[in-house]
């Protein structure tokens, strides 16, 4: 909707496009409301409504809003069947072990997607990477976090965005970056735009990408050289994580297998890293003695 309004959007009167501010502002409130009640919120008639949603594209006002409530859809999904459930009468129990038995689902859904040319070829990726910076946002950025712990206790050299540093915090690391580097994306329904957009930018700069997402609709499926698929679906609160980071622990588990010095990466980190993992000093303070 909003690349519609934006494509007529020049061409647009004074109150056709004082009717776009709004679509574009609250989309989500326009969506509920009827024809009346939104042309009195915005301050225009009833033909400037109409004229709008001809204007871009649909056949009257009528279809524009059923759009409209379609791209809602899969983000009130979730909230409409804990709703049934709920009325249903469903325990406590019952919720958990249904989670729970739709992330072992998805991860069986996953491991049937897989392929080996797919995992060798991600793993090579990997492996050969000079540098690795993973793009992630939202709860895509603590995945994200997990995957580069993952990949520099193999040896690997991997960052993620900075905290706060959003999309600019990872042109400061990708302007670096070139055919010889990786970008790794994660992204799942309902795609973040930052990391759809850093990705396809990194991809216009050459830079060679691994994505991973779910459907081959997401944006990010054509932006990869390589994309891996994980089924993610989750009826309360998709995507299912637990499903992502089954994904991310496997890869890194096959990339460890692959990097000759991966052992000694990792027993090397634990040597030095065991003061601050234990320590009998009431303050946990590695630096006394």
């Amino acid at each position: 909707m909003a690349e519609r309004i934006a494509t007529h959007y020049p061409k647009l009167s004074a109150a056709l496009r004082q009717f776009a501010d709004f679509v574009l502002a609250e989309p989500l409130q326009l969506a509920r409301m009827s024809i009346h009640e939104a042309v009195e919120t915005v301050g225009v008639s009833v033909a400037t409504a109409n004229r709008f949603a001809t204007t871009i594209g649909f056949a009257g006002y009528a279809d524009f809003r059923n759009e409209l409530i379609r791209g809602f859809e899969k983000l009130f999904a979730p909230v409409e069947r804990l709703k049934q459930k709920l009325a249903e009468g469903a325990s406590t129990q019952d919720v958990m072990i249904a989670s729970l038995r739709e992330d072992i689902a998805n991860i069986e859904a996953t491991i049937a997607k897989l392929t080996p040319d797919k995992t060798e070829r991600a793993v090579e990726m990997i492996v050969k990477a000079k540098r690795i910076f993973i793009v992630g946002f939202e709860n895509a950025a603590s995945l994200a976090n997990i995957l580069a712990v993952g990949i520099e206790l193999t040896g690997g050299n991997a960052r993620t965005i900075e905290n706060g540093g959003g999309t600019v915090g990872a042109a400061r690391q990708l302007f670096k970056f070139g055919p010889d580097d990786l970008v790794i994306a994660i992204a799942f329904s309902l795609y973040m735009r930052d990391t759809v957009v850093v990705t396809r930018h990194a991809k216009r700069h050459g830079i060679p990408v691994l994505a991973i997402t779910d459907h081959l609709n997401s944006p990010l499926a054509a932006a990869g050289d390589l994309t891996l698929f994980v089924e993610a679906y989750h009826e309360y609160n998709p995507p299912s994580d637990t499903a992502i980071l089954a994904l991310i622990e496997a890869l890194v588990a096959a990339v460890a297998s692959r990097v000759p010095n991966a052992v000694e990466v990792v027993e090397s980190f634990a040597a030095f890293s065991y003061p601050w993992m234990m320590s009998t000093d009431p303050d946990w303070s590695p630096l006394k003695g």
